[in-house]
């Protein structure tokens, strides 16, 4: 039975809705019902995903700050804010942590920060990846983990290292910022090679932009020029080693290279991809073991054919985050490998109660059928 409690994470800052690129394409729920027709005849048809977006220009945020004490100060002020540091509102969280944050009426695409300074904690700055339905929309849910201040060993004579969690935050000029907001509007509204030039732009104006750099890849990954790709997550690793994103993202950039070989038919190359990213997944959730890290984990295992363990790091996903409707997709498939029926089931109920609209419906009522009627033999 999954547990809905959100349990402590050790490490460094934790944002949960970190979207990676393409982990789940090929991964579609009709892929489940694939696996039945040894079975039972089955439906080819496919259920198209939704192309018009939702152009609601609301930002709807929720969150937890978690501190490592028992309770944190009574009002603890959480800030919003672009690229440039300009102000876009405050949320201010209860003693639990717990804060929600809405506003109408401005357009947002991938350029918000959360903003967190608490006394005795190292200042936390974060960028907040849209998981929004469409371009305009802003929608995320975040678990912020604050750093206790470091401070020298004096044990060691004061030649200990300052350990910084967060990214570096170097000196970055205005042009390299407007370019970076520019091309991140580029990619929201799904133009990858326009965005791609702009964010080339900004890391030839501020190479040490870590999140330009880190966009760049993705962007790079969605037009397949994984090469490219690689070169720019590599470096956004270097600027920032103590964040999981670049790992995450290096995973989902491997996992895409081995869907475009599985696809054309190069299986031992695909396998080679899928293990790789297994091992940066891995280092990701290691170090920063959100339900993204987890998440895409268990879909690099799924495709190496290490169910069980796919199994396992996907329920992880889902107790850190029973919204990560990408895991339980996915979960769905590596159940029915396993040939655990009832589960298969009970996680596909789960997921249309909680997307009652969703594009798949169609495609998980046929592997519903298709299971019900196996389990009658």
């Amino acid at each position: 039975m999954r547990t809905s409690s959100r349990k402590t994470l050790a490490g460094a800052a934790v944002i949960l809705t970190l979207i990676c690129v393409g982990v789940l394409n090929g991964l579609a729920p009709t892929e489940a019902a694939g696996q039945l027709t040894r079975f039972l005849p089955q439906s080819n048809s496919r259920t198209p995903a939704a192309t018009t977006p939702n152009r609601t220009q609301t930002i709807d945020i929720h969150g937890h700050v978690i501190t490592g004490t028992h309770s944190g100060p009574s009002i603890l002020e959480v800030r919003f804010e672009t690229d440039g540091s300009q102000i876009i509102g405050f949320a201010y969280a209860n003693t639990s942590g717990e804060f929600f944050f809405q506003k109408s009426g401005i357009t947002v695409v991938s350029s918000v920060y959360v903003v967190v300074n608490l006394e005795g904690y190292a200042p936390y700055r974060e960028r907040v990846i849209n998981s929004g339905p469409g371009p305009g929309a802003f929608d995320a849910t975040l678990s912020i983990f604050l750093e206790p201040a470091k401070t020298f060993d004096e044990a060691q004579g004061g030649n200990a290292p300052v350990v910084d969690a967060n990214p570096p935050r170097t000196k970055i000029p205005g042009k390299a910022i407007d370019e970076y907001e520019k091309a991140m509007k580029e990619a929201a509204n799904g133009n990858p090679a326009k965005a791609v030039e702009g964010l080339q732009r900004a890391v030839k104006i501020a190479p040490d932009f870590y999140d330009a750099q880190q966009s760049l890849g993705i962007q790079y990954t969605a037009l397949q020029r994984f090469q490219e790709a690689e070169d720019a997550l590599v470096r956004a690793r270097n600027l920032s080693p103590n964040s999981g994103s670049p790992l995450i993202n290096l995973g989902a950039l491997y996992f895409k290279q081995g869907q475009v070989q599985s696809d054309a038919g190069h299986s031992e190359e695909a396998a080679a991809l899928y293990s790789k990213a297994v091992g940066f997944l891995n280092e990701a959730v290691r170090k920063f073991p959100s339900s993204a890290a987890y998440s895409n984990l268990g879909a690099a295992l799924y495709k190496i054919g290490e169910y069980e363990r796919a199994r396992i790091s996907l329920n992880r996903a889902l107790e850190i985050d029973d919204n990560e409707d990408s895991a339980s997709l996915v979960l769905i498939n590596v159940y029915v490998k396993l040939a655990r029926y009832d589960d298969a089931l009970e996680e596909i109920g789960r997921y249309l109660a909680r997307n009652p609209n969703s594009p798949q419906r169609a495609s998980l009522e046929s592997i519903q059928t298709q299971i019900q009627k196996l389990l009658k033999k």
